[in-house]
């Protein structure tokens, strides 16, 4: 993964594929337990600076999003970094609050460097 870490790394974290067919699990998106595996990947085999760089990339977009929402989301738009999650095929509701959204930002925040997290503001 970390030698094609350039086909999925976007803006705002890693898409889930680098397919736009308009399913809600394809580019653009970013979902949490993707890039909670792949940030927790890259960092058992040394890939820490790659780690840190999704994680940091997820977590900010969760952030952003929250201070100008109030809320938390199911999925993101990895590209615009936003909650706009169009979709033609799949459920198209971004669903308010999701449980795993909100454990990998704490946990991206927990992993982080101080100097990314204090960048990160707290939404915990």
């Amino acid at each position: 993964m970390a030698a094609n870490l350039k086909t999925f790394e976007e803006p705002g974290g890693a898409a889930t594929s680098p397919y736009n067919t308009g399913a809600q699990w394809d580019f653009p998106y970013a979902w949490a337990p993707t890039q909670m595996i792949l940030v927790e990947g890259l960092r058992r085999y040394g890939f820490a600076e790659a780690a840190n760089r999704v994680a940091y990339e997820f977590a900010s977009t969760v952030a952003e999003n929250y201070a100008k929402q109030g809320y938390i989301v199911e999925k993101y738009n990895a590209v615009t970094r936003s909650t706009d999650a169009p979709v033609t095929s799949g459920y198209n509701v971004n669903v308010v609050g999701f449980g795993w959204t909100n454990t990998a930002y704490l946990e991206f925040w927990k992993e982080l460097p101080e100097a990314k997290r204090s960048e990160l503001g707290a939404i915990h």
